[in-house]
């Protein structure tokens, strides 16, 4: 399956957790908003649950 273009929830999590991103790979969340974190793992459930 090849997604052309992400739900509109999806995009929003992208743009909350893009500033933080590298944090967020390298598991340094010490200075990283919860709300990064939460769009983070919602983002991730959400491409899990496609296969991606």
């Amino acid at each position: 399956m090849v997604i052309r273009e992400y739900p509109e929830e999806i995009e929003k999590c992208f743009e909350i957790f893009e500033p933080y991103s590298i944090q967020l790979s390298q598991g340094k969340l010490e200075d990283v908003p919860q709300e990064a974190i939460d769009a983070y793992n919602k983002a991730k459930k959400w491409a899990w649950e496609q296969g991606q």
